[in-house]
């Protein structure tokens, strides 16, 4: 229970212009404690949708979002904290879904660019979000080239929700599974969680130097292993509340196997 001495400093110190981040750093209190005796107070609070913590303890969502932005986010600093997650237009369910995970992990609402060749950008700005990455991927100014976890010890929840997120930016799943990234690390990996499945997957390496491109590494599966990963794809969006299956939400249409 906090002192009247304490809820009466957070409505002085706001309302001489104080943040409610900046508050909660000088009382030693979360920003959310003390919006809420802000409101308590009847002083209104302004409404920016500016994230401080994570509405959600998930871990499967931690993992979801760290596979979506490492397969296809960028981020950089221009006046403010700006991430984008890049999409294809045509993907509207996956647009859509993964609007729907940001918001029920970071509680914060996002905006879709439409540009040309059907490309689509789910843009939002976060300082939080933006620092959120470094807790659990590892990445140089050359994010694609270089982007993995940070470590591989995680829970089965976090990893199976890392998977998907790489399966739905990168990935790719009809008859057979396939994963192709230019990053060595991120490929090992996919390796590492399909093999802690029990999956036997196989691993290749396309040298394109001779083109002048960066090689890249593909992961992929026989036809029966690929329909058991496309089962355990479904159980994990299930878990998100998306009951379609990985098909659906990729755009292919029925499944194939």
């Amino acid at each position: 229970m906090l002192s009247d001495k304490k809820i009466n400093n957070f409505c002085r110190l706001y309302q001489k212009g104080n943040s409610m981040r900046d508050i909660g750093r000088k009382e030693n209190v979360s920003p959310n404690t003390v919006k809420k005796y802000l409101l308590r107070n009847n002083i209104l609070v302004k409404t920016q949708n500016i994230v401080y913590e994570t509405k959600s303890d998930s871990k499967l969502l931690a993992g979801l979002y760290a596979g979506i932005w490492a397969g296809d986010g960028t981020q950089y600093y221009d006046k403010g904290y700006r991430i984008k997650i890049c999409c294809n237009s045509k993907d509207t369910n996956l647009i859509t879904y993964i609007q729907k995970v940001i918001f029920d992990l970071f509680g914060k609402k996002t905006s879709v660019a439409y540009e040309i060749r059907n490309r689509a950008l789910i843009r939002y700005n976060s300082k939080f979000i933006y620092n959120y990455v470094s807790t659990y991927l590892s990445f140089s100014n050359n994010k694609t080239l270089s982007v993995c976890l940070v470590k591989k010890k995680h829970s089965s929840d976090f990893l199976n929700g890392f998977l998907l997120g790489l399966m739905l930016s990168d990935g790719y799943l009809k008859k057979r599974l396939y994963f192709n990234t230019i990053s060595k690390k991120l490929s090992e990996d996919a390796l590492f969680i399909l093999r802690k499945h029990g999956f036997k997957p196989h691993w290749y390496i396309q040298k394109r130097s001779k083109y002048g491109w960066n090689d890249l590494y593909s992961v992929n599966m026989t036809v029966s292993e690929s329909k058991k990963a496309n089962t355990l794809l479904g159980q994990v969006l299930q878990q998100t509340g998306y009951n379609k299956g990985f098909h659906a939400i990729k755009g292919y249409g029925p499944a194939e196997i």
